[in-house]
């Protein structure tokens, strides 16, 4: 079954997000918006933490990993409806795991986009196009200024800085909550609020 267009877009919005991470991150994206993210010290922990944080919201949705898609956390992917996974690689157990799933697609790519890297994103639209630059900005600890009274500890700087980054890949109007790097809501902009 071919890809949407959709699904296409879909994907090149988890994988790009899943890029600006160097720790172990899953991106889960349902209609070009991270529903889950997550890091973790492995590949399965972290697909639990991204699920938990939207699990009906899943359901259909997008999944990137950063890292090779190995057989644990394929079986976890595979409990829900999931269109498409895409990493840079994946284990042969990983990939029949996911050879049992007619309708899923596993696309690997063999290594990760460049986070922040130069490049043009360009949008038909009617009668023409839109052409811009990637937002290639990285935010880090050093260009922080912290103006209240209360000073954030690490594991608070460390969840804002995992959240800065999702927040980038959120569409119009975005607000990224994060705790234990592992985002536990997130809003889009939306007809009604």
């Amino acid at each position: 079954k071919p890809l949407s267009y959709n699904n296409i877009n879909d994907t090149d919005a988890a994988f790009e997000l899943v890029a600006e991470f160097d720790v172990p991150t899953i991106a889960i994206i349902k209609h070009a918006n991270p529903c889950g993210v997550a890091s973790a010290a492995s590949m399965d922990a972290a697909w639990d933490a991204a699920l938990a944080s939207d699990p009906v919201s899943a359901f259909g949705g997008i999944i990137a990993l950063n890292r090779s898609l190995d057989a644990a956390t394929a079986t976890r992917i595979t409990s829900i409806f999931t269109e498409v996974v895409i990493a840079p690689d994946a284990d042969e157990d990983a990939r029949a795991i996911l050879a049992e799933k007619p309708n899923l697609r596993l696309l690997t790519t063999g290594a990760m986009p460049a986070a922040g890297g130069d490049g043009v994103k360009i949008k038909s639209v009617s009668g023409g196009f839109l052409a811009q630059s990637r937002d290639s900005g990285m935010v880090t600890t050093d260009d922080l200024r912290i103006v209240t009274k209360a000073q954030p500890d690490a594991a608070q700087l460390a969840d804002l800085m995992f959240a800065w980054r999702v927040v980038k890949h959120v569409k119009s109007n975005a607000i990224v909550f994060a705790r234990d790097r592992c985002t536990v809501g997130v809003g889009a902009g939306e007809m009604s609020r």
